[in-house]
Order: C-alpha cells, then structure tokens, then sequence
C-alpha cells in the first residue's frame, strides 16, 4: 500500500500542457474519491476526510485547467469544456490506474464530487456518457457540496443570486462581451492577492465575517478536531487563493462561461446513479434553491439542507462522506 498526501504533481498532457494534481489516502486502491475544487482555490489532497482515510480510498484532487499551475483548457475555441475537462480527467485517471478505461464494471468503484463551482465539473463528469469519458462505467455515487445548476436548463438560477453574483455570473455576465467584466476584475484583484495579508482579508470579508456566534462556535470546534491551530486554516486558504491565480487568470476569466455552456448532458440524461447533496440556508454564495432545483430533477437525489451560511457545511463534511462512502455501487 502506497500512502501519499503531501506534495503537488504534474502530469504532462498532449500540447505541452501541464496538469496540476495532489493525491492521498491510499494511492493503490481502487476506490477512487476524484474532488474538484471551486473558485480561487486548487487541488489539495494534503487532509483529506479521515472517512475517506478509513474506507482506504485514494483521494484524488485536480487543479481545474486555467487554475493553479494547471494549463489554460485544450482548444478552447473549438472544444466544449466538458470535453476537455474529460479528455484531462481520462488522462489522470490513466496515470493513476492505469487501464481503468477498460477495466470491467465492478474492478473500480468512482466517487466523484465538488464543491460549490467545483460542482459544474463534478456534474459534467457525473452526467459524461462512456463516449466522453471511458471511467464512467465505474463510477458509483457523486456528491454535490454547495452545488450550482446548469444555467442553460436553469432558467430561474439569477433570482436568488446577490448583487455581486448577480453581475458577475448573471446576466450581465452574457451581455457584456470579451468577458469584459471578469478581466477588470482580475486587475483590482490581482492587487489585493499581491501580499498574504490582502488575500487573508479577503477570506475574512466574504466568508468569516458575516458568520454568526454560533457558527464560530461550531469552526472552533472543527478546527481543534481537525488539528488546526488558530488562523492556520485561513492561512491555507489564503495560500491556496494566491496559488490559484499565480500563473493565470484565465480559469477565473472564463467561470461565467464555463457556467452558462453546455454540460455535456440534457436534463432527461442526468444520471440516474445517487446523488447526495448538501446545502446551507443562508449561503450567499450558491443559495440553497438551487441545490432544491437540482434534487428535484436528479432521478435519484438525497438531499441535506443544513441551517447557517456557506462555511457551515464544513462540519457536516465528514458526516455525508459517511453517507457516500456506504453506497457500494
């Protein structure tokens, strides 16, 4: 048994591309956890959940293309991101397991999930016919932490948004061209994420601030049982957050895009394999209507509504892996 949690890798791709990836748990079994990340942050595998210790997985974490140290997407005037996203999946899969594409139903079990944006790649791959992406045939359940629609079916998705998300993946987001408003905004970003200290403010704007006493109660406590010392987990994620967008803007350029584009599947194709999802009631960030959305039209959803903002669903992480990790497939 191969055991790893540590260090990010690369994988060298046709067209002198580079994907970024971590990976832990136990990196020879064939329980597969593939995790994508959301905005401004990139794979990290470095404390995967110890119920994903416990199941003997191997935890694998990719850096979204145009993240990261990941290269910007393959033909991206011509290919889909859907494909690509795939196409690069396929590839590290490969890497990892070599001749998983092919392996019989049943020699792998797949467990794909996201978080928040992360959640768009995790539906692509969970909804990708065998044609798209070979490993399909092993995948089992997915989970869906914070979840986004496919705006291209969802045609409600703006109405909850806030002002903020409403002009920077609503409609404005359509109207205005040459993704005019993501890259002025990476400018006067790109300013406050030059120093540790702009982008740890920055975390504690949107996301630590606004929490209520209780939830800082409840981070607290999750933190001691984590082993995180105090503003040590804002600090990686502040690291993470200048990581992100250190070598290129361009995965936060074309988010919007990515959002409003074709997923790869039609609403009556959705995967009828379990789909767990998880949602807070006051997040601001992907509001809880539209995981409802999702759940009612996943053939086979569960979902878990949780009181409390965005940053809730930490401490109920462990809890719903619980739940996934007992699907069998």
């Amino acid at each position: 048994m191969s055991t790893e949690s540590q260090q990010e890798k690369f994988l060298n791709l046709a067209g002198d591309r580079v994907l970024a990836y971590e990976e832990g748990g136990n990196l020879d079994s064939k329980v597969i956890v593939l995790f994508f990340h959301g905005v401004f942050t990139v794979g990290d595998a470095k404390r995967p959940s110890p119920v994903i210790v416990k199941h003997n997985a191997h935890f694998l974490a990719p850096t979204l293309p145009g993240w990261g140290s990941s290269s910007i997407r393959a033909n991206p005037d011509k290919t889909p991101y859907y494909q690509a996203l795939a196409q690069d999946t396929t590839a590290l899969l490969e890497h990892t397991h070599p001749g998983i594409s092919n392996a019989p139903v049943g020699e792998y079990k797949l467990y794909v999930s996201g978080g928040a944006y992360g959640t768009v790649p995790a539906q692509m791959i969970f909804n990708a016919s065998t044609d798209i992406f070979p490993a399909s045939r092993h995948i089992v359940a997915c989970l869906l932490l914070a979840p986004v629609t496919p705006f291209k079916y969802h045609k409600q998705y703006a109405e909850d948004l806030t002002w903020d998300n409403y002009f920077s993946v609503g409609p404005p987001s359509r109207y205005i061209p040459w993704q005019l408003l993501h890259r002025l905004a990476s400018v006067v970003l790109s300013k406050k994420l030059g120093r540790p200290e702009g982008s740890e403010a920055l975390i504690r704007k949107f996301i630590f601030d606004h929490i209520k006493e209780d939830e800082k109660a409840m981070f607290e406590k999750w933190k001691i049982e984590r082993g995180l010392g105090e503003g040590q987990f804002e600090k990686n994620m502040a690291a993470n957050m200048r990581k992100s967008v250190g070598s290129s803007w361009e995965g936060f350029v074309e988010r919007a895009d990515v959002m409003h584009s074709d997923w790869g599947f039609t609403l009556e194709e959705m995967s009828r394999k379990p789909v767990i999802l998880i949602s807070a009631s006051e997040d601001k960030m992907t509001p809880a209507a539209w995981a409802k959305w999702l759940t009612e039209k996943y053939p086979n959803a569960k979902l878990k509504e949780i009181s409390g903002s965005h940053v809730a669903i930490l401490w109920y992480i462990d809890s719903t892996w619980e739940e996934v990790m007992e699907v069998k497939g």
